[in-house]
């Protein structure tokens, strides 16, 4: 966007616009661009914080599950620490010391394990994860970008790498320090969450859980759009927006629909 022009003469060129009103249309601009940034960190870290609270609150194990009315076929196992049969998909974690229905992994930084009931909230808690660090990596660039202009190159990669090396050898203040490792730590927080989110979105295309996957197993996979309305519900387009959009889970968490039922019900 150019610097604004009154219109001239006919004759002549363009004639500036007066100082004042080059500054308060400065002044819009900016203001404009930061009620932007500041509503976009407010939604982000909402449904960040939101997705943190469901993840959590939700409860992925088969504790209060009736199990006993349900018939046993192929898939259910015993499991011998629980001491219950647990239903096809599910399996036992060490560190939850309970069975987890369709269980994923057990995520270490949040202290829970990923199952059916909380998939939703931790998959959009990775998107708007990478978001919010991505946010806060942006808003720190042009203050880390001017620290590193000062220096020379070698000094910039050393305090890019070796925040803390830095620190203790006196080579840097401890705002420079703050910036650098603050900006380092978002930036690989965001890669961390956006590479989670792509690992997690090609097993939701596909129906596996990362068990399932590591045994090249597809017993489950419906198609692309029956596997997401699956694991996010009718509403899987929007739940990404909003944490607390109600989205129903089409199943149970027990009984699944398999490949082969579907190739029966298409003949």
């Amino acid at each position: 966007m150019g610097q604004p022009r009154a219109v001239g003469s006919a004759d002549g060129p363009p004639t500036r616009l007066p100082l004042v009103l080059t500054a308060l249309w400065a002044t819009a601009v900016g203001l404009e661009l930061a009620y932007v940034l500041l509503v976009l960190a407010a939604f982000q870290l909402l449904n960040l914080l939101g997705n943190v609270g469901l993840f959590l609150c939700s409860d992925p194990s088969i504790r209060g599950v009736m199990l006993a009315g349900h018939g046993l076929g192929q898939g259910w196992a015993y499991c011998y620490q629980c001491q219950s049969q647990v239903p096809p998909r599910s399996g036992h974690c060490s560190a939850c010391r309970v069975c987890i229905l369709r269980r994923d992994h057990h995520c270490r930084l949040l202290g829970r394990c990923v199952g059916f009931h909380n998939y939703r909230p931790f998959l959009c808690l990775l998107l708007h994860g990478a978001g919010v660090l991505l946010h806060v990596s942006v808003l720190l660039g042009p203050a880390l970008a001017a620290l590193l202009q000062a220096h020379t190159p070698l000094h910039t990669a050393a305090l890019l790498l070796l925040p803390w090396l830095m620190l203790l050898t006196g080579r840097v203040s401890l705002a420079q320090f703050a910036l650098a490792f603050v900006t380092d730590t978002c930036v690989a927080g965001a890669l961390f969450c956006g590479a989670g989110l792509l690992f997690h979105g090609m097993l939701l295309l596909r129906g596996q859980t990362t068990w399932e996957w590591a045994r090249g197993q597809h017993l489950y996979d419906l198609g692309p759009c029956h596997n997401l309305q699956a694991a996010l519900g009718p509403r899987w387009i929007l739940v990404w927006l909003w944490p607390f959009l109600a989205s129903p889970l089409p199943g149970d968490g027990i009984t699944f629909q398999t490949t082969a039922d579907v190739g029966l019900v298409a003949s």
